[in-house]
Order: structure tokens, then sequence, then C-alpha cells
């Protein structure tokens, strides 16, 4: 390989890599979790599992006791996803084609059904953590973007991944035998990166082709629209035919059971398990009762067999042989089960949950090969220190996520099932504001070595604690989920407990290294350098000043002017008026108002007056916050108001205002008064 390619392949597998770095950290160490949500489920119901074979499931009884509950069937298609560790049958119906049977707003037709007391509960009405960082790990918390966004890190992730092979080609065998932990920094991080990232690299591969295509396969269908003039039906049906349904006929006189279509489908094929089930076209003369099922992956890996049975003349009327491979249903299946390890039983789910872990470390590796080697003598001080800072805060981000999680697995045990209607708002309250305060604290400590130290100290802590906090909370001390064969949720316990002891030996272990140069010495080395090379004039620093405050006001009165402009349409007799309105504006609107306008116009008198660190780096946080408020807000604007010319101006000039708004801070933070 020429010196030129060479240098091609290691910069872009070094920039591609620093730059998704920390949302990459953040997506395998959610994921991890999100391997066994249903176990954590199950861990933070505290029940005792008695599991439901999905062939012995009472489709009677739970027909029976959805309609108990006042949902009218007639006409409607059900979809019934099968119990896992949790053991509730996610049920969806979809809307009657009778057009006299119309939803209720005030219900959700989409729940739970237990599968072992066939009780209906709601989707959120007991939100775990699982469920909590099983979005995360795709960023689902970001509306509509948050998927994409987890797609596009994947993308470039497999661009790091290749890239780094390429590399490393050459040595790829030898370097996986070399570690040197008495040799310098960057050598001690090469090794590491290079050893681990070897063992990890069919996994880190797999998961980067099957996160793009999870995430970013709607993107890839856009252009499939046209070949079929626009058909998103019949492009479905034929893409995945599971989902092929059929057109209402005439209502039925009678229903009959629908249990012995599911015994017959389970002696059609040996080891055939359901894994989806579908009724059609409920109540009609034309229903169709639909069983997605999978055989044993011992049996076969890619086993999946479909049965469709007309309900009424009770004959099979289409068959998908397990056996018989099917390209394009073959392909989604390997890849959903190469992604969420559910052929291999949680033994499985645990070894891809340590390889995910081992690919956090190669990223936290990769980081810090980073930053040791632009800490050399050559590059000045004012890089340095820069370097420094995107390194304690990387670090303070990705590492804070341990003690977190381990915190929050606390709190979900200890919530009472009385507030069980809260668990979200109150999971991610704790999740969230935790994180970002000792993201902070961490960040401040502008210590690599004591963000390490004390990410591990706090997770160590938290995780021995976890067992405990099951025991007292639910009774389910570890011997005795052993006695009573509650594996799965066992291993909840047994993992954080091992966690905690791995933790702490590792403290033990961990020694400070000497740092070339100290933080602060650095620090006034910088400030040395600046004031050399930078006469900052004091009339350039008040100008500066000024802009900022006029880029905070410009922003407060893009706020208002977008509130004036969303009246516009009453003028051309649109309503206004909201739906069940009494004439008094709710408080959360006069929160909401305060929060955009009043903050851009009080930092717009404060930047005149106030010129503190602290309130630059305010400051700069809330530009940055607006900053992506406005950007979603235009896009989003884009999507759902494109006819509304003005606005979209207005939206457009505040998104760019507010760049050149943080810019200016950046730039003033940087300057010395």
């Amino acid at each position: 390989m020429s010196k030129r390619n060479y240098n091609v392949f290691f910069h872009t597998h070094t920039v591609s890599g620093i730059v998704i770095s920390v949302a990459l950290y953040i997506i395998f160490f959610a994921g991890a979790f999100a391997l066994i949500k249903d176990e954590i489920t199950a861990w933070e119901k505290g029940d005792s599992l008695k599991i439901e074979q999905n062939g012995n499931i009472d489709y009677d009884r739970l027909i029976s006791s959805i309609k108990a509950e006042g949902y009218n069937l007639h006409g409607r298609d059900i979809r019934m996803i099968m119990p896992d560790a949790k053991q509730e049958i996610y049920v969806l119906l979809s809307k009657s084609q009778d057009t006299t049977i119309v939803n209720k707003p005030d219900k959700n037709y989409y729940f739970n059904i237990n599968a072992n007391t066939y009780k209906r509960s709601e989707y959120y009405a007991f939100y775990s953590l699982g469920e909590l960082l099983y979005r995360l790990h795709f960023f689902s918390q970001i509306p509509t973007f948050g998927i994409y966004l987890a797609g596009f890190i994947a993308l470039f992730f497999l661009f790091a991944i290749v890239t780094g092979v390429i590399v490393h080609w050459k040595k790829i065998i030898s370097n996986f035998y070399v570690f040197r932990p008495k040799e310098k920094l960057k050598t001690v991080w090469t090794d590491a990166h290079t050893a681990l990232g070897i063992i990890g690299l069919p996994f880190q591969f797999v998961f980067a082709v099957t996160s793009c295509f999870l995430c970013l396969s709607a993107l890839v269908l856009l252009p499939a629209n046209y070949l079929y003039n626009n058909n998103t039906k019949q492009l479905s049906e034929e893409l995945r035919p599971m989902t092929k349904t059929y057109v209402m006929e005439s209502e039925a006189d009678s229903i009959p059971s629908i249990n012995p279509f599911i015994d017959k489908a389970l002696e059609k094929w040996e080891t055939f398990m359901p894994a989806q089930v579908y009724i059609r076209n409920y109540g009609a003369i034309n229903m169709k009762f639909q069983v997605d099922g999978l055989l044993d992956t011992k049996k076969k890996f890619l086993g999946n067999g479909r049965l469709v049975y007309d309900v009424l003349s009770k004959k099979l009327i289409e068959e998908k042989d397990p056996y018989k491979n099917d390209y394009l249903e073959d392909v989604e299946l390997t890849i959903r089960r190469l992604h969420f390890g559910d052929y291999g039983g949680l033994p499985l789910k645990f070894v891809y949950l340590i390889l995910a872990f081992i690919t956090c470390f190669v990223i936290i590796s990769g980081v810090l090969i980073w930053l040791e080697a632009r800490n050399k003598k050559n590059i000045p001080a004012s890089q340095k220190l820069y370097n420094r800072k995107v390194g304690h805060i990387y670090l303070a981000i990705c590492l804070s996520m341990y003690p977190i999680t381990a915190f929050t697995f606390i709190i979900a045990k200890l919530i009472p099932r009385s507030l069980d209607s809260s668990r979200q708002t109150i999971l991610y309250s704790i999740f969230f504001l935790s994180w970002i305060l000792l993201s902070l604290l961490f960040r401040f400590l502008r210590d690599n070595y004591k963000i390490n130290k004390y990410s591990l100290v706090l997770g160590s802590i938290f995780a021995l604690l976890i067992p405990i906090a099951n025991g007292i909370a639910s009774g389910n001390w570890f011997w005795k989920m052993y006695q009573d064969g509650q594996y799965s949720i066992l291993s909840i316990d047994l993992f954080w407990i091992i966690s905690g002891l791995v933790s702490a030996l590792i403290v033990r272990k961990i020694k400070r290294p000497v740092p070339k140069i100290h933080h602060d010495t650095l620090k006034e080395e910088a400030i040395k350098e600046y004031q050399k090379n930078n006469l900052t004039t004091t009339n350039t620093i008040k100008f500066m000043r000024t802009k900022i405050s006029i880029l905070w006001l410009f922003l407060a009165v893009g706020y208002i002017v977008h509130h004036i402009y969303g009246l516009f349409g009453i003028y051309y007799n649109e309503s206004l008026m909201i739906e069940g309105s009494d004439g008094v504006v709710p408080l959360n609107h006069h929160i909401w108002r305060i929060i955009l306008e009043g903050l851009a116009l009080l930092f717009s008198l404060l930047t005149l007056e106030v010129s503190k660190n602290w309130f630059k780096w305010t400051a700069f946080t809330w530009a940055l916050l607006a900053g992506l408020f406005n950007v979603y807000h235009f896009i989003a604007s884009l999507f759902y108001e494109i006819s509304n010319i003005s606005e979209l101006l207005i939206l457009l000039m505040m998104v760019v205002a507010n760049t050149f708004l943080i810019m200016s801070i950046n730039k003033w933070i940087k300057e010395l008064e």
C-alpha cells in the first residue's frame, strides 16, 4: 500500500471514529442492556415467572378478554406478538374496515395481555428501565430523527471498522499478541485497542451492518416507491409477505373457535413455534387466521414458516414451508437474529453483552490514543489544552453511564407499584438528570484518571447494592431465585454482582499515569501563548459582547414574531382555537414562552454586564440547546407546514442567527479580558 493510501485510510479511520465516539459508546452501552431488556422488566416486576409456552396460548380466551375491555373487533386485523421473559402478549388492533366502527380517542389500540392471567394492561403501564435503555440505544428519545441518527452513526462505524482493518492488515496477527503495559501511554492504549478490536471485530462488523439495515432501511426503500408507483401496500406485501391484508367481505353469522387452528399449525412441523399470530378481518366471512413462526434454531437457523387458514371453511389457503428458504424473508430474519442475539438463549445474550462492553472499551481506547498522539512537544499549548478538554468531555459523558445505570436500577427496583403510572417520568428524570449532573461533575474534575476511578468506584458500590435492593424490595434474594429456578431474573443480579466485583478489582489495580504537563500548568502556558500571539483590545471585546447581545435579542424577537405569524391564518378564516379552551392560558404554556423568549432576553441583558467564565459557558450551553430546538422546529415545519412560507423564513433566519450566536460566544470564551 502506498504511503498516500495508508494516510487516507488512517485519517478516515481516526476521523470517523472520533466524530461518532460518544454516540457510538452510548449505543453499545445501552444496547448491551437492550439485549436483556425483557429479563430486566421481569426482574423489576419481581414476580415469580411462570413461563407460558407460545403454543399453549388460549386464543379464544385472549379474544374474549379483549372484547371484555369494550373493544369492537369486527373488521379489524388483530396482531399478537408472543410472550417473552416478561410474559406479556403484545396486541395491536388495526382500524376496522367497517366504517361505522370508529376508534375512540380515549382508548389505546395497542396493549399487553398477560400470558398467564389474560388480563389487559397498557403498553406503558409498567415502564421498564430495560425499555428506556433499549430505546436509548437507537436514540428513540429524539423524535423522528433519532433512529436515522443511529443509522448514520452505524454507517460511519462501518467505515471505521473497514479502514481500521486496512490500516492494521499487515500486522493484524502479530499485533494481537503484543501488549506492553509498561511502555508509554499511547503504546498501552494502542495495544489494547488493537487486541480487543480484533477480538470483537466480527461482532462489531455484524452490528454495524445490521444496524444500518434496521435504522436506514426506510430511506433505502424510498426509491422503490417509484418502481411501485407509490403503491406502498403492494411494496410492503412483496417485501414482507406476512403483512398481506384482505378486503373485508360481509359479516359472518358466527365465529368458530380459534384454538383448533393453532393446534393444526403446531402439528404441521416439528419444533415449530409461533412468533406472531394474526387474525385478519375479524368477524367477516373471509376471516383469516395467520401464524408466523420459527423452527428451533438447533433444527434450522433460518426456519421461518407461515400458515394462513380461512376460518369459516377451515381450509389452509397459504403455506410457507420453513424448510424451504426464501431470499427476502431470510435476509431480514438473519439480520434480526444476528442483531438481537435471540437464537441461542440467555447464554448467547450475555456473550453479546460482554462483546458490547468490549466494544465500549475499544471506543474509549481509541479516544485515548487520539489524545496521547496529540500530546507532543511540537503541538501548541492551546491545542493541547483544547484536546484535553475534549477528552474530559468524552470520558465524562461515556464513563458516567456505568454508575448512573447501576443507580437507576436501584431506583427502578424501589419504586412502589402504586406509582406504576409515573414510572416512565421517574426513570427518565432520574436517569437523564443524574447522567447530566455526573457528566458535568466529571468534566470539571479535569482529570481522566479521577473520572475513570470515580466512575468505577461509584459503579462498583451501586452494582453491589442492586441485589440487596432486589432482595429487600421483592424478597428475591439470589439464592432463593436459584432454588426456584428463576434463572432469567437471577441473571440480572449475578451480572451486577460480577460487575461490581470486577470494578472493585480494577480500582485496586489501576495506578495514576504521570502526566507530561499538569492541567493547570498547561493552562498557564496556553494563556501566555495566547497573550503573545493575540493582542485583543478592550474595544474588540466590547464589540463582541454587543454583537452577542444583539443576536440574543434577535432570537427573542424571532420567537415573538413566530408566535404572531402563527395567528396570521385567522385573517383567512382559519380556526386557531384549541379544543377545550376556557379562556385561561395553561401554566405550562407560560413557562414555555418564558423559556424561549424570556431567557433569550435575559441573556441579551446579562451579556452586557457579566463576563464571568461560568456565565459564558452557561450562555454557550443554552445557545446550543436553543439551536438544536430551532433546527428541529425548522425541519419539522418543512414536513408539516410547507405552505406557511413566511413562518418558514422566520425559522430559517433564527437558525442562521443561532449559528452566528454559537460561533460568537465560542470566540468570546476564548478571548481574555
